[in-house]
């Protein structure tokens, strides 16, 4: 049987484990801000607004920055395209 110290440092060295992981990114993702959606979309502000508001796109808020995934647009540019399946 462990001791009450055995237990104690085994849930410190998970604990420790845990906030390493949280630490990391989750992913490699690359986030766009606003200006770069509006011209990747050729759009106006109020449309990207709308987008936003509707849930069209997806978005992350960060201080008081707007922050979109790239991989969103990305996935969604190729899903347009003829014969997609290839790339």
């Amino acid at each position: 049987m462990k001791s009450k110290k055995e237990i104690l440092q085994t849930r410190v060295s998970e604990l420790e484990e845990t906030v390493k992981k949280l630490q990391q990114p989750l992913t490699n993702e690359n986030w766009l801000d606003a200006f770069e959606v509006k011209q990747l979309l050729k759009i106006s502000d109020s449309t990207l607004w709308r987008y936003r508001k509707e849930k069209q796109i997806p978005y992350s808020i960060v201080g008081n920055k707007i922050l979109y995934p790239k991989s969103f647009f990305t996935e969604s540019l190729k899903n347009k395209i003829v014969n997609s399946h290839l790339l």
